[in-house]
């Protein structure tokens, strides 16, 4: 397994429950409280990535704008996003080229399944 995963999530506590979760199941993580300086990582280098998982509600950013920001750098890097909110805001970020939702409250079951399909591609 140990896939590159980086995890974007504005609330510290969130970010290392999650981060240790799937650092837990043999993923090696780099985490993200900012938009911003998680699209400078990626940016840099694209391909030491296997997957990010984002908040939709980011402080700095929308999650749907950083994912639009991420694909221009890597068309094929695969996407959770992270959100308690369906339809309207699923329909808009399947547009924007995301696949993969997992709900807020983060279940970590729930997340672990969804990581493990975007990273198998299945949808």
């Amino acid at each position: 397994m140990g896939k590159r995963i980086l995890f974007i999530d504005g609330d510290q506590l969130i970010a290392e429950a999650v981060n240790t979760m799937l650092e837990s199941v043999g993923h090696h993580m780099r985490m993200e409280t900012s938009g911003a300086a998680a699209l400078h990582i990626f940016s840099r280098n694209p391909s030491a990535f296997d997957l990010v998982v984002m908040d939709m509600g980011l402080p700095d950013i929308s999650g749907l704008l950083l994912a639009e920001k991420l694909f221009k750098v890597r068309a094929d890097i695969p996407v959770v996003l992270l959100t308690g909110a369906e339809g309207q805001t699923q329909s808009k970020a399947r547009n924007s080229g995301i696949r993969y939702f997992s709900s807020k409250p983060v279940s970590m079951i729930d997340l672990a399944e969804t990581v493990e399909k975007a990273l198998s591609g299945v949808e």
